[in-house]
């Protein structure tokens, strides 16, 4: 019997941010469905299955071995979602009151061109939140900053390989 290879954790994030971003959008539903009194089981079934799909991806992004920039970058964005809360977070709070935060997630997401921290992107959903926080009027890196991250790993995303971390 031969073993399925285990999925990156980059392929798994995009898989996971299609599945939040569909349950997002269910949930915006499901309330106004509840508002006009429409039957909410159908709408319901579903998003109990997208609950369950998400679950079992989160689960495998935690088992996945992470080699990659990306695959750091995934890790972070769903570990904002399911383990910190950070980006609801930032969403009430607002993006000027986590300076430091803002000022690290703007550099890293930079790092890896089209990376986008799906979590923030989804709850930072009023006019200009996200791009307060990842766009121009985040605080850019440093030169000094730029190669130090580099030199941990977040310089060059198509070259650079990160040994795989146990996280436990």
């Amino acid at each position: 019997m031969t073993e399925r290879p285990r999925s990156s954790i980059s392929t798994l994030h995009k898989k996971w941010a299609k599945l939040e971003d569909e349950h997002h959008q269910l949930a915006i539903a499901i309330n106004e469905a509840r508002t006009a009194g429409t039957d909410l089981a159908r709408m319901r079934q579903r998003q109990i299955e997208l609950l369950l799909e998400i679950t079992s991806i989160v689960a495998e992004i935690r088992d996945a071995p992470a080699t990659t920039t990306e695959d750091f970058m995934a890790l972070l964005d769903v570990a904002l979602e399911h383990e910190l809360d950070l980006a609801c977070d930032i969403a009430y709070y607002g993006p000027s009151d986590y300076p430091m935060t803002a000022r690290l997630l703007c550099a890293l997401a930079g790092s890896i061109p089209g990376f986008e921290f799906n979590s923030l992107r989804r709850w930072l959903s009023l006019p200009g939140q996200f791009e307060q926080l990842m766009g121009a009027n985040a605080v850019a890196p440093t030169p000094d900053e730029t190669a130090l991250l580099g030199q941990i790993g977040f310089g060059q995303p198509s070259q650079s390989k990160i040994s795989e971390v146990e996280i436990s």
